[in-house]
Protein backbone atom coordinates (compact mmCIF):
# COMPACT_ATOMS: atom_id res chain seq x y z
CA UNK A 1 0.00 0.00 0.00
CA UNK A 2 1.15 3.50 -0.53
CA UNK A 3 1.94 6.00 1.80
CA UNK A 4 -0.43 8.12 1.18
CA UNK A 5 -2.90 5.29 1.25
CA UNK A 6 -1.88 4.72 4.74
CA UNK A 7 -2.24 8.41 5.93
CA UNK A 8 -5.73 8.50 4.69
CA UNK A 9 -7.06 5.33 6.04
CA UNK A 10 -5.03 6.57 9.32
CA UNK A 11 -6.88 9.91 9.35
CA UNK A 12 -10.29 8.00 9.06
CA UNK A 13 -9.41 5.96 11.81
CA UNK A 14 -8.64 8.87 13.67
CA UNK A 15 -11.90 10.87 12.54
CA UNK A 16 -13.55 7.87 13.65
CA UNK A 17 -12.09 7.75 17.54
CA UNK A 18 -12.88 11.64 16.99
CA UNK A 19 -16.14 11.50 16.40
CA UNK A 20 -17.01 8.30 19.36
CA UNK A 21 -15.25 10.94 21.57
CA UNK A 22 -17.70 13.83 20.69
CA UNK A 23 -20.34 11.56 20.93
CA UNK A 24 -18.92 10.55 24.95
CA UNK A 25 -18.85 13.57 25.23
CA UNK A 26 -22.72 14.79 24.28
CA UNK A 27 -23.83 11.71 26.48
CA UNK A 28 -21.71 13.06 29.50
CA UNK A 29 -23.20 16.38 29.29
CA UNK A 30 -26.60 15.23 28.49
CA UNK A 31 -26.30 13.16 31.95
CA UNK A 32 -24.73 16.33 33.86
CA UNK A 33 -28.00 18.18 32.36
CA UNK A 34 -30.71 15.71 33.68
CA UNK A 35 -28.94 15.65 36.69
CA UNK A 36 -29.13 19.89 37.35
CA UNK A 37 -33.27 19.69 35.72
CA UNK A 38 -33.66 17.13 38.36
CA UNK A 39 -32.70 18.71 40.94
CA UNK A 40 -34.11 22.29 40.31
CA UNK A 41 -37.33 20.74 39.52
CA UNK A 42 -37.77 18.81 42.42
CA UNK A 43 -36.79 22.15 44.26
CA UNK A 44 -39.57 24.11 42.86
CA UNK A 45 -41.93 20.99 44.17
CA UNK A 46 -42.67 19.35 40.66
CA UNK A 47 -42.34 15.59 42.24
CA UNK A 48 -41.96 13.30 39.73
CA UNK A 49 -42.37 15.01 36.72
CA UNK A 50 -38.90 16.60 37.19
CA UNK A 51 -37.28 14.12 35.88
CA UNK A 52 -39.53 13.48 32.53
CA UNK A 53 -39.11 17.50 32.29
CA UNK A 54 -35.02 17.08 32.65
CA UNK A 55 -35.76 14.70 29.61
CA UNK A 56 -37.14 16.56 27.53
CA UNK A 57 -35.34 19.54 28.16
CA UNK A 58 -32.02 17.99 27.96
CA UNK A 59 -33.00 17.05 24.33
CA UNK A 60 -33.97 20.43 23.15
CA UNK A 61 -30.67 21.45 24.56
CA UNK A 62 -28.89 18.73 22.31
CA UNK A 63 -30.37 21.14 19.45
CA UNK A 64 -27.86 24.20 19.37
CA UNK A 65 -30.31 26.60 17.83
CA UNK A 66 -33.19 26.11 20.05
CA UNK A 67 -31.80 25.25 23.66
CA UNK A 68 -33.00 24.92 27.19
CA UNK A 69 -33.85 28.45 26.91
CA UNK A 70 -36.76 28.17 25.18
CA UNK A 71 -38.61 26.20 27.85
CA UNK A 72 -37.03 27.87 30.62
CA UNK A 73 -37.03 32.04 30.20
CA UNK A 74 -40.91 31.59 29.05
CA UNK A 75 -41.80 29.33 32.23
CA UNK A 76 -39.85 31.87 34.52
CA UNK A 77 -41.80 34.82 33.17
CA UNK A 78 -45.30 33.19 33.12
CA UNK A 79 -44.31 32.09 36.78
CA UNK A 80 -43.63 36.08 37.67
CA UNK A 81 -46.99 37.16 36.11
CA UNK A 82 -48.90 34.33 37.34
CA UNK A 83 -47.44 35.44 41.01
CA UNK A 84 -45.67 32.07 41.63
CA UNK A 85 -41.91 33.84 42.78
CA UNK A 86 -40.96 30.18 44.50
CA UNK A 87 -41.41 28.92 40.79
CA UNK A 88 -40.17 31.60 38.93
CA UNK A 89 -36.93 31.87 41.10
CA UNK A 90 -36.67 27.66 41.14
CA UNK A 91 -36.75 28.13 36.90
CA UNK A 92 -34.65 30.84 36.57
CA UNK A 93 -32.11 29.46 38.79
CA UNK A 94 -31.96 25.65 37.35
CA UNK A 95 -31.52 27.69 34.59
CA UNK A 96 -28.43 29.67 34.76
CA UNK A 97 -26.97 26.83 37.20
CA UNK A 98 -27.44 24.56 34.13
CA UNK A 99 -25.87 27.20 31.62
CA UNK A 100 -23.11 28.38 33.84
CA UNK A 101 -22.04 24.23 34.26
CA UNK A 102 -22.74 23.76 30.50
CA UNK A 103 -20.18 26.61 30.11
CA UNK A 104 -17.45 25.25 32.47
CA UNK A 105 -17.85 21.33 31.45
CA UNK A 106 -18.66 21.28 27.53
CA UNK A 107 -14.83 22.57 26.46
CA UNK A 108 -12.75 19.83 29.17
CA UNK A 109 -14.96 17.28 28.74
CA UNK A 110 -15.53 17.60 24.82
CA UNK A 111 -12.13 18.87 24.81
CA UNK A 112 -10.23 15.47 26.93
CA UNK A 113 -12.80 13.20 24.51
CA UNK A 114 -11.25 14.46 21.61
CA UNK A 115 -8.04 14.93 22.24
CA UNK A 116 -7.94 18.78 22.14
CA UNK A 117 -6.69 21.03 25.34
CA UNK A 118 -10.23 22.36 27.07
CA UNK A 119 -8.73 25.97 25.81
CA UNK A 120 -8.74 25.50 22.22
CA UNK A 121 -11.53 23.53 22.38
CA UNK A 122 -13.18 26.92 24.63
CA UNK A 123 -11.26 29.27 21.64
CA UNK A 124 -13.22 27.11 19.12
CA UNK A 125 -16.74 26.88 20.28
CA UNK A 126 -16.56 30.77 20.58
CA UNK A 127 -15.05 31.66 17.36
CA UNK A 128 -17.49 29.26 16.10
CA UNK A 129 -20.57 31.28 17.75
CA UNK A 130 -18.78 33.97 16.49
CA UNK A 131 -18.56 33.09 12.65
CA UNK A 132 -22.15 30.48 12.46
CA UNK A 133 -24.42 31.76 15.44
CA UNK A 134 -25.73 28.98 17.66
CA UNK A 135 -24.59 25.97 15.15
CA UNK A 136 -21.42 27.23 15.74
CA UNK A 137 -20.82 26.42 19.27
CA UNK A 138 -20.62 22.71 18.33
CA UNK A 139 -19.10 23.33 14.33
CA UNK A 140 -16.33 25.57 15.97
CA UNK A 141 -14.90 22.21 17.86
CA UNK A 142 -15.55 19.76 15.90
CA UNK A 143 -13.28 21.49 12.58
CA UNK A 144 -10.66 22.02 15.32
CA UNK A 145 -10.46 18.09 15.85
CA UNK A 146 -10.82 17.26 12.37
CA UNK A 147 -7.75 19.66 11.52
CA UNK A 148 -5.63 18.76 14.96
CA UNK A 149 -6.31 14.90 13.49
CA UNK A 150 -5.82 15.68 9.91
CA UNK A 151 -2.05 17.90 10.91
CA UNK A 152 -0.89 14.85 13.13
CA UNK A 153 -1.53 12.25 10.28
CA UNK A 154 -0.33 13.96 7.46
CA UNK A 155 2.08 16.55 8.33
CA UNK A 156 3.49 15.90 11.80
CA UNK A 157 4.67 12.57 10.72
CA UNK A 158 6.29 13.98 7.42
CA UNK A 159 7.99 17.27 10.00
CA UNK A 160 9.00 14.54 12.12
CA UNK A 161 10.46 11.80 9.67
CA UNK A 162 12.30 14.90 8.01
CA UNK A 163 13.79 16.48 10.78
CA UNK A 164 14.77 12.83 12.22
CA UNK A 165 13.62 13.87 15.93
CA UNK A 166 11.80 10.96 16.20
CA UNK A 167 10.48 7.67 14.87
CA UNK A 168 6.96 7.79 13.25
CA UNK A 169 3.88 6.75 15.17
CA UNK A 170 3.60 3.44 13.02
CA UNK A 171 0.18 1.83 12.98
CA UNK A 172 -0.59 -1.83 13.97
CA UNK A 173 -1.18 -2.69 10.45
CA UNK A 174 2.12 -1.37 8.50
CA UNK A 175 4.10 -2.93 11.99
CA UNK A 176 2.46 -6.74 10.72
CA UNK A 177 3.30 -5.96 7.25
Amino acid sequence: MEQNEKRILTALKELGKTALGFGKAQVILFGVNITVITIGMIIAGLGWWSLLIAVVVSLLDLLPVIGSGIVFVPWAIIALIAKNPHMAISVGATYIAMVVLRMILDPIITGKSVGLSPWITLFASVGGLILFGGVGMILGPVIAAVSNVLFRVFFKKKTQQQSGAQAPVVPEEEKTQ
